[in-house]
């Protein structure tokens, strides 16, 4: 009996450890919006609407969407990130300076909600695994600083993204 005890407690705490540490998994708001918005929108510019429009918009088609709370503030916490200005570089001594992670990056700004780069990824925007090598590193930095320059009703969001950041995430993609 004592035994049947131990099991259960252990298959008990594995499970609720299991549900927590699922349950506390960070949410992509961009991978909501390729999941669920861009099957029914075509894809339009985050920007169209402001973050104030945005609150009023997002509750009313969370029910349409089936998102759940969590994802709904996901995609209003990723909608708010990328409509901030960029950030001014901060003048920094040179050996304080410490590179920008670029794959941290990619998954901070949410990237692979919309693009897709070594098979996994949203299918929103363009695979980026070839893009620099195909279209130059020069066509993926001005794409990042101004995403509609080749592309007027290009969906993408301009991130707020420096120089740097932009560097980073580009050689994180190439490597």
């Amino acid at each position: 009996m004592k035994s049947v005890i131990q099991i259960l407690l252990v298959v008990s705490l594995s499970l609720l450890s299991a549900f927590s540490s699922h349950a506390e998994e960070k949410i992509s708001g961009a991978e909501v919006i390729n999941n669920n918005c861009a099957r029914c929108h075509n894809a339009r510019a985050v920007h169209e609407f402001s973050i104030p429009e945005w609150k009023v918009i997002m509750p009313h088609m969370r029910e349409k969407a089936h998102l759940t709370g969590k994802e709904t503030q996901a995609v209003l916490e990723f909608l708010e990130l990328t409509s901030q200005s960029v950030p001014l570089a901060k003048k920094v001594a040179p050996e304080k300076m410490i590179a920008p992670d670029g794959k941290q990056l990619f998954t901070q700004f949410g990237c692979q909600g919309c693009h897709s780069l070594k098979g996994d990824g949203g299918t929103v925007g363009p695979a980026l695994d070839e893009t620099i090598k195909n279209k130059g590193i020069g066509f993926f930095i001005k794409k990042l600083q101004n995403p509609q320059f080749n592309n007027s009703s290009s969906p993408m969001p301009k991130m707020p993204l420096n120089e740097q950041q932009i560097k980073a995430i580009a050689e994180y993609i190439k490597s």
